[in-house]
């Protein structure tokens, strides 16, 4: 059987309300008025017009970001460099200083 759920405008009670209809085989079989809890025997309302889709929460749940899985080595060739370059001058620096002076 096809069992699923729509929305619907529905008139019940002298109102009309936007509701979520059970259907089964094709059939009304229980309404839900949006907002509410419990359901409404489908025989006691009358279904006046489908709604064009389902309707969506204003404010939408929060997904965090989520960090990168592999860390960054963006800079590590450049940290190398640079402390070969501070080992090359701090062995250097007492020849060059003697060949200036």
């Amino acid at each position: 059987m096809d069992d699923r759920k729509e929305y619907w405008w529905v008139h019940h009670d002298a109102r009309v309300q936007p509701a979520e209809v059970d259907f089964v085989g094709g059939i009304p079989v229980s309404f839900r008025f949006i907002g509410t809890a419990g359901s409404i025997a489908a025989a006691s309302a009358e279904l006046i017009e489908r709604l064009p889709a389902p309707p969506t929460p204003v404010i939408r749940p929060h997904v965090p970001h989520l960090p990168p899985t592999t860390p960054q080595r963006s800079g590590s060739w450049l940290w190398f460099i640079g402390i070969l370059l501070l080992i090359l001058v701090a062995q250097c620096s007492g020849q060059v200083y003697d060949l200036i002076k």
